[in-house]
């Protein structure tokens, strides 16, 4: 192992290394054709959120639907790709998806809770 590739080895050990699978999702149908079936996406998404660490819509001012991206809790890729072939955006032919491996390494996460309000933030 060269000294480079050492170095590399010692920086990255300590990382939390959580591999998940991101699925990008882009509109292949019109706004007027998507808009009836946001509410089932949504209790799509509600139902299985034990399976989902992460998901949302890529904002851009003036645009209701656009792409999307969904961090998905998942053993294999197979397992992934079951959830989202079950996404009824993707299963009625209104989206399709890419799906890739991410392996979480840095960043900081904090979360803020007010129990007797039922709200958080994310900081």
């Amino acid at each position: 192992m060269s000294e480079l590739q050492a170095e590399i080895q010692r920086l990255v050990e300590p990382n939390l290394r959580k591999r998940l699978y991101v699925a990008f999702s882009y509109p292949v149908a019109s706004v007027e054709e998507t808009m009836p079936h946001i509410p089932e996406h949504i209790h799509y998404l509600l139902e299985h959120e034990d399976k989902v660490f992460l998901s949302g819509p890529f904002v851009t001012e003036g645009h209701i639907v656009g792409e999307g991206m969904t961090v998905l809790y998942a053993a294999t890729e197979k397992e992934a790709a079951a959830f989202m072939d079950n996404e009824p955006f993707i299963k009625r032919g209104l989206r399709r998806y890419e799906l890739k491996l991410w392996e979480l390494r840095e960043g900081t996460l904090s979360i803020k809770t007010r129990l007797s309000a039922t709200r958080f933030e994310l900081d």
